[in-house]
């Protein structure tokens, strides 16, 4: 499925049908956004708020999701631990949330089960003399991703580009070959596996609506979601690089 504009199409190719829901994705880079002036939480809320969406799905599993939203309508404030981790959902799209009137759809898989044994499994696997080799070949990718990204991590436009989910690819592929059979459901393909399930139902659900639908998710994952929802026919994809062009 061929990208097209986040807010117009091309002349070239028809306008989609009234009842096709138009998607596209926006990588966050968490608690980055507070640090960065290129893509702060302010250039963020400005690409929001361009696209314009009448559904957010957000990285959040579904009872946390609940739990923040009660908090948010009774405090003001999310005060949930799992999004506090998530600035852009905390500081932009909560509260957006109230001024645009979008509904808001939990699409995340984890758990704090599943984040604790990968992390204890990869500490065992650090330390374990028989998978050096392969810790070493783990240490390569990420070295080789961080040349890649290097002076870009926070570049909105690169995120949203090819070669950024080039190298996130490159790197989470030799992660995954090397322990993905050790950390079962917290494994690179498994989990994103489980979170894009999630998305996939909630638009499943939302098919021929004609809604104007954005995910925002880690940077990490856009890739991986991209290349599952580009065989869908039922929704236009678009191209969040759009939405952060003057």
């Amino acid at each position: 499925m061929a990208f097209i504009a986040a807010c117009s199409a091309p002349a070239e190719q028809p306008a989609p049908s009234p009842d096709t829901n138009i998607v596209t994705i926006v990588g966050a880079i968490h608690g980055q956004h507070r640090r960065s002036e290129d893509y702060s939480l302010a250039v963020l809320r400005l690409a929001i708020v361009k696209f314009d969406p009448d559904i957010i799905m957000v990285e959040l599993p579904p009872e946390r999701f609940a739990t923040a939203s009660v908090n948010f309508e009774k405090f003001g404030e999310v005060r949930e631990s799992r999004a506090d981790d998530f600035p852009e959902l905390t500081d932009v799209v909560f509260p957006l949330r109230q001024e645009l009137g979008f509904e808001m759809v939990p699409v995340a898989a984890w758990t704090q089960e599943i984040a604790d044994d990968r992390r204890a499994a990869l500490a065992l696997l650090e330390k374990d003399p028989a998978r050096a080799q392969e810790w070493a070949a783990y240490q390569a990718a990420i070295a080789s991703y961080g040349q890649a990204v290097r002076g870009r991590s926070d570049d909105p436009l690169f995120i949203h580009s090819q070669a950024y989910d080039s190298a996130v690819k490159e790197r989470q592929q030799v992660y995954e070959k090397m322990f993905g059979n050790d950390l079962g459901p917290g494994g690179w393909q498994n989990i994103n596996a489980a979170h894009y399930q999630k998305v996939s139902a909630a638009l499943d659900q939302l098919r021929g609506q004609g809604k104007r639908i954005l995910i925002v998710y880690g940077a990490w994952h856009k890739y991986w979601f991209l290349e599952q929802l580009e065989t869908r026919d039922d929704i236009r994809l678009v191209d969040a690089a759009n939405l952060f062009k003057d």
